[in-house]
């Protein structure tokens, strides 16, 4: 007989607000009262003419890569306001795509680009090199689509391999440093039962935002890098997803709801 869900449980959820639909709809599913604390905000770069650049001479690169569903936004968002009318010429014409997982790939299927590439496994930067690497690209050109954060695996990776790679930054990931007094006070009263973290960058903002206070919940990690991150802050989480899916975060959740009744 399985056990059921409590009743009452509520999920605290830290990305972007315009990011958390999927994730808020997959903890309803399972009766969790959710609320959404941003600790991090996506920005438009400060300078565009980078982007454009990048947008003019991307028909010149083998490979192109995408690190992340906000790569993807900035990048089509900035083409479809360049050249509107020629959207999907341009998008039937770009070189070979990766992307770093599934979400990132759906998020390019929006905009009509559905001939992606992504890794078997490891949802990041490792396992975009790992799959690069049983290819032959030296001497390619590869541009890398990204925010102004993350770390440098992939081009150092990249380039060690033989591959002429060129960076460009679409949009900008900052900290926001204040959060709502009532989830403030949810989280002080232990009323806020979990708290997923969905990347490094929010992991860090996190911890900044409420500090000590985190120790009256339990934080739920997308992946081992982010909760390398989360450790090395002094706050491990109680659970990682088994791979760097938004569904697979809720259910690494659920199973640990599941073991406590």
């Amino acid at each position: 007989m399985t056990t059921p869900l409590p009743t009452e449980w509520n999920v605290l959820l830290t990305r972007p607000a315009h990011q958390c639909g999927e994730l808020k709809r997959l903890f309803e599913n399972y009766n969790a009262t959710v609320f959404i604390q941003p600790t991090i905000e996506i920005l438009p770069p400060d300078d565009w003419r980078d982007v454009d650049l990048a947008i003019n001479s991307v028909f010149g690169c083998d490979v192109l890569i995408f690190a992340s569903s906000n790569g993807v936004s900035a990048f089509f968002d900035r083409v479809k306001f360049l050249i509107s009318e020629k959207f999907e010429n341009y998008t039937r014409n770009l070189p070979k795509i990766f992307a770093t997982g599934p979400g990132t790939s759906e998020t390019l299927a929006n905009y009509g680009v559905t001939d992606v590439r992504i890794p078997n496994e490891g949802y990041d930067a490792e396992g975009i090199v790992k799959l690069l690497a049983s290819q032959d690209i030296a001497g390619e050109k590869v541009m890398i689509i990204r925010g102004n954060r993350g770390r440098d695996v992939l081009p150092d990776e990249l380039r060690r391999l033989g591959a002429d790679v060129r960076q460009v930054t679409v949009y900008q990931s900052i900290d926001l440093t204040e959060p709502s007094q009532e989830i403030a006070s949810l989280l002080q009263c232990g009323k806020i039962h979990w708290v997923t973290v969905t990347s490094s960058a929010i992991g860090r903002s996190l911890v900044r935002m409420f500090g000590e206070t985190l120790r009256q919940t339990k934080l739920a990690s997308i992946s081992p890098i982010t909760s390398q991150v989360l450790c090395e802050c002094g706050f491990p989480p109680a659970v990682e997803a088994g791979e760097a899916t938004m569904s697979a975060l809720v259910e690494a959740v659920v199973e640990s709801v599941f073991k406590k009744r």
